[in-house]
């Protein structure tokens, strides 16, 4: 049985949809809690916006919005590949498809800036060699004839 009394209030959560009057604003008792379910392992909590009616998540609009592995993984994915580990070594040794290694690989050099700013930031590692990450992609991709 859950807990009696009031819930707590989501103060510090934004509207997610642009096209919401109240997009972007946090502290506007606009989004309320809409239950949790059980992802990668852990409570992933959904959310509500009162105004527009949307319903997300904690992952929405983060760079692990739509993949369905840990996220540890990923970005032990990420860390191999940044210190120069061929992709099918990565494939190999975290035991998925080279395509999956791949396309996460062309997720995180489209959002470069968004994966710096959030995630990155012990690592010691340059924009730069985030950038030279994305000439990697193109480069075996085309020599591999995907993405």
């Amino acid at each position: 049985m859950g807990k009696r009394g009031p819930k707590p209030q989501f103060t510090n959560i934004a509207c997610p949809n642009e096209q919401c009057d109240l997009y972007g604003l946090k502290g506007q008792d606009n989004v309320i809690g809409n239950g949790t379910y059980e992802s990668r392992g852990g409570k992933t909590r959904k959310y509500k916006c009162k105004h527009c009616g949307r319903v997300f998540n904690d992952h929405t609009g983060s760079y692990f919005s739509n993949l369905r592995k840990n996220e540890k993984t990923i970005l032990l994915a990420l860390k191999m590949a940044m210190k120069g580990m061929s992709i099918e070594a990565i494939a190999e040794v975290l035991e998925i498809q080279a395509a999956t290694v791949t396309r996460w690989l062309a997720l995180a050099a489209e959002q470069c800036d968004k994966v710096n700013n959030s995630l990155m930031k012990n690592l010691g590692v340059t924009k730069i060699e985030m950038d030279e990450l994305w000439v990697i992609v193109k480069k075996n991709s085309s020599t591999n004839g995907k993405l």
